[in-house]
């Protein structure tokens, strides 16, 4: 029984590889290892991730008597709690691979509230020392994490995004709502598809690299197309004005609770969709593709023309 805890390092690492694979600049070289279904693709929460297996890991090497039962029954309490409260943030959307992370986790405080540990004596030098080791193995996981991250991203060896981020589909009516545009007395409301000679309603998120990369396209096809009659709505959780200064000549809805991005079923950004006339949709475009320009002025002028 006592060997189950010998588990808890190798379950750390697995957890740890999950982090990597988890930062938004790391190739998703199997295709099935990116986290792409994340409500946001920012370092930072893997980053987080990392430093807490790492110091997981560290503890249960250099303490063997850690932790107490009281401890690991709250620690596992935790995991369970944070597991379910992150798994419901995400939803629509679920990601394989923060569910292996959470469930790693589950699996380290449920051994240490299974297996009593050893109770080993050490001397006052021995614990300063372990200390130092136990603080100095988060940092140094953090920092290579950052610096694979960066390095990634500067010789442009980022994830293919072609990924399937809702399930509705060329053809389906668009879902109907409306909504108060931002800054402006304006209001959006998808039963004017007729109106228009094209709608594009595009799911984005705050601390997304790739929704920076895609606004800036977006918001060039909307400078070109300027003379028309299309409308270029972007919907975000949040605004803050980086975000929003990335695409000035398009219109922008706050989704503060998620609603639109669960009426449209989005689960992973950003996700563009581009309404018909009749509102019917007639593009659905993930993630940032090659000639992205190029396709969606295609598109658009397509449905415009008689």
């Amino acid at each position: 029984m006592k060997r189950l805890r010998y588990w808890v390092p190798v379950l750390g690492i697995l957890a740890l590889a999950a982090m990597f694979f988890k930062l938004p600049e790391i190739p998703n070289v199997f295709g099935l290892l990116g986290c792409k279904t994340c409500t946001s693709n920012d370092p930072y929460m893997p980053l987080v991730g990392a430093g807490y297996f790492a110091a997981l890991i560290a503890v249960s090497l250099l303490f063997p008597a850690f932790p107490s039962r009281q401890v690991a029954r709250g620690g596992l309490t935790w995991a369970v709690l944070l597991a379910l409260a992150l798994t419901y943030m995400g939803l629509p959307g679920w990601c394989a691979v923060c569910l292996f992370a959470h469930a790693c986790n589950i699996l380290i405080w449920m051994i240490w509230v299974l297996v009593p540990p050893a109770v080993r004596e050490l001397s006052a030098s021995n614990i300063k020392e372990r200390l130092c080791l136990a603080l100095f193995a988060p940092i140094s996981v953090v920092a290579l994490f950052s610096c694979l991250n960066l390095t990634f991203m500067a010789y442009g060896f980022k994830a293919n995004r072609n990924i399937v981020a809702t399930s509705l589909r060329l053809g389906d009516a668009a879902p109907a709502f409306t909504a108060q545009v931002s800054g402006s007395a304006r209001t959006f409301d998808t039963a004017d598809a007729g109106q228009t000679a094209g709608i594009v309603i595009n799911f984005v998120s705050p601390g997304c690299p790739y929704c920076e990369e895609q606004l800036h396209v977006l918001n060039a096809v909307a400078t070109e197309l300027a003379s028309g009659s299309y409308r270029f709505i972007n919907v975000s959780p949040m605004l803050p004005p980086e975000l929003v200064q990335n695409a000035p000549a398009t219109e922008w809805i706050e989704d503060r609770g998620g609603k639109l991005r669960a009426l449209y079923q989005v689960s992973g950004y950003p996700t563009l969709f581009v309404v018909g006339k009749g509102g019917k949709i007639a593009q659905v475009i993930p993630g940032v593709p090659q000639q992205l320009e190029a396709y969606l002025l295609t598109s658009l002028v397509k449905l415009g023309s008689p």
